[in-house]
């Protein structure tokens, strides 16, 4: 079994050194740290959280709850998440709990039976459970009434997407949205809607309710039967991007010079597709990562500057916008 003590002398630091890097506890030098890092990784150390959960009462155990891991952009999130946490000693424990308020709910109970040290959600249930005694972090959908939250400029991104499609001479515009309960959805669909009333840009509204590519394709189909003369279309997500791009190119309709698309998102699979996907990037790692850094903090007493974490959002240009005229 491997011990602090061996990943002091794999590190050549003192034993208390190894110690304080992983309670995240008093000073440890930059080059310290570097050494110590390279030591758990070779070595596989994984320290005892038993053991300080005795002292503390809390063990180093993070929960993540997820709606969708099916959808690309939750692992990454997961990754970032998982990967910060990792490195400062912690574990989690993944729930992909869909929009299960009862399996929520179980994930829930169980973390605190676990003394855990926090949880990181995508959904606030600070209201529904107020007496919920964990820290929680809030990702993603995040309402401004949360405590803690880490998102992006989602407004942003509603109008940057609308400007793109705007400035590729766009007429008559489908704007998706995705599941109205999304509140990260409701604001960037607001506000693309905003942007094409101020521009005087024709467009309808759509509106989904499911993130499964089977069902969104479904919904093309009845959107592209209803809106015979749209050429552009705004989405939602990458994921409803692609579903929409599916359907077109099997109508024979050529993208982006018939009818252009955008996504939301910027997954992997979206520069695979044929024609590319244009998207809006957000980075879904730093959310999760930034996510991690917070529970670390609470979990920790230290100081905590910036509550609610805002990441920029930019335009990622491929092949199924037109280029401008």
């Amino acid at each position: 079994m491997v011990t602090i003590k061996k990943v002091a002398e794999e590190a050549g630091v003192s034993k208390s050194t190894v110690s304080r890097y992983i309670a995240g506890n008093g000073y440890v030098g930059q080059d310290a740290q570097v050494k110590i890092k390279a030591a758990i990784t070779k070595l596989n150390f994984i320290p005892n959280l038993s053991a300080r959960s005795l002292k503390t009462k809390r063990s180093q155990l993070v929960g993540l709850l997820l709606p969708d891991i099916s959808n690309p952009f939750f692992p990454r999130l997961a990754k970032g998440v998982e990967e910060f946490l990792q490195e400062k000693g912690y574990r989690v424990m993944l729930g992909n709990v869909g929009e299960n308020a009862e399996l929520e709910e179980e994930y829930l109970r169980v973390l605190v039976q676990l003394n855990a040290a926090g949880v990181i959600s995508v959904h606030d249930f600070s209201k529904k459970f107020p007496d919920f005694e964990l820290p929680q972090v809030i990702v993603d959908r995040v309402g401004h009434n949360a405590d803690y939250g880490v998102f992006s400029d989602n407004e942003a991104g509603g109008r940057l997407a609308a400007e793109v499609v705007t400035d590729a001479g766009a007429k008559n515009v489908a704007v998706i949205s995705g599941p109205t309960t999304a509140i990260n959805i409701n604001n960037r669909f607001k506000a693309s809607c905003d942007y094409l009333l101020e521009h005087r840009v024709n467009f309808r509204t759509f509106y989904s309710e499911t993130y499964q590519f089977e069902e969104i394709q479904k919904e093309a189909k009845e959107v592209l039967d209803n809106f015979r003369d749209l050429d552009t279309i705004i989405t939602p997500s990458d994921i409803h991007g692609l579903a929409y791009l599916r359907e077109l190119l099997d109508r024979g309709i050529k993208v982006p010079d018939q009818v252009q698309l955008i996504g939301y998102d910027d997954i992997l699979i979206g520069r695979f597709a044929y024609p590319a996907l244009s998207t809006i990037h957000q980075n879904a790692y730093e959310m999760g990562a930034e996510a991690a850094q917070l529970i670390y903090k609470i979990d920790r007493g230290q100081v905590i500057s910036e509550k609610q974490i805002e990441l920029p959002v930019s335009y990622v240009e491929r092949e199924t916008i037109r280029k401008k005229k």
